[in-house]
């Protein structure tokens, strides 16, 4: 493979017959709809680059189960989940492959991952404990719990205030959940390090390829 293309690879690098020919030889894996090399890492930066290139627009930002996947927390969703400000003004196209809604996200619970803007992980858990759909009740607690414990938090206070801002819709049930993931936290303490003595930072697999 030519060391110049890029890190993640799609039908604008190299012809479709050629990328599927590399992933069955064994010289790329796929990542999202698109290639990388194998002795590329299967990370963040490289799967908010993926993302990155599903999407015509840069003012869209990575929320929900799509900023999961990328915080390595969860499998890739069937149909990526994508917000952009409700200021923006930008015409929403649905796809197949994606949703976008437009919401209100101040900057600071926001970051940029290899030039995509994605949702914090207290962001990304308190849009997850506010969303009805997939995945179901027990993983999605799981899922929440673990956002938070990569947000650094010990508990579910900081997504309680955040869930407390005026008009926030479906409020009431979004407290009733983290009341559920703080009895999953309680129930599922960290490991300590046994280096240290201190918990460690747990490494989230993701479900194989």
């Amino acid at each position: 493979m030519n060391s110049r293309l890029p890190v993640v690879l799609s039908a604008q690098d190299l012809p479709l017959a050629e990328l599927c020919g590399a992933r069955l030889d064994g010289e790329l894996f796929t990542l999202g709809d698109f290639w990388c090399p194998v002795d590329e890492v299967d990370d963040r930066v490289r799967r908010a680059r993926a993302v990155g290139l599903l999407l015509a627009s840069p003012r869209a930002i990575a929320e929900r189960m799509t900023a999961a996947w990328i915080y390595g927390l969860a499998p890739e969703p069937r149909r990526h989940h994508f917000c952009v400000q409700s200021s923006a003004r930008m015409k929403l196209v649905p796809s197949p492959r994606m949703q976008i809604r437009e919401v209100s996200c101040p900057s600071d619970q926001l970051q940029a991952i290899s030039g995509l803007r994605v949702t914090l992980p207290l962001r990304t858990a308190v849009d997850l404990v506010r969303w009805h759909d997939e995945p179901t009740n027990g993983d999605r607690v799981a899922l929440i719990a673990a956002l938070l414990r990569l947000a650094g938090c010990t508990s579910t206070d900081p997504a309680s205030r955040l869930c407390a801002a005026p008009n926030l819709p479906f409020k009431a049930p979004a407290l009733t959940r983290l009341r559920e993931v703080q009895r999953y936290l309680d129930e599922h303490p960290r490991p300590p390090d046994v280096s240290t003595g201190r918990p460690m930072r747990a490494e989230w697999p993701l479900s194989p390829r």
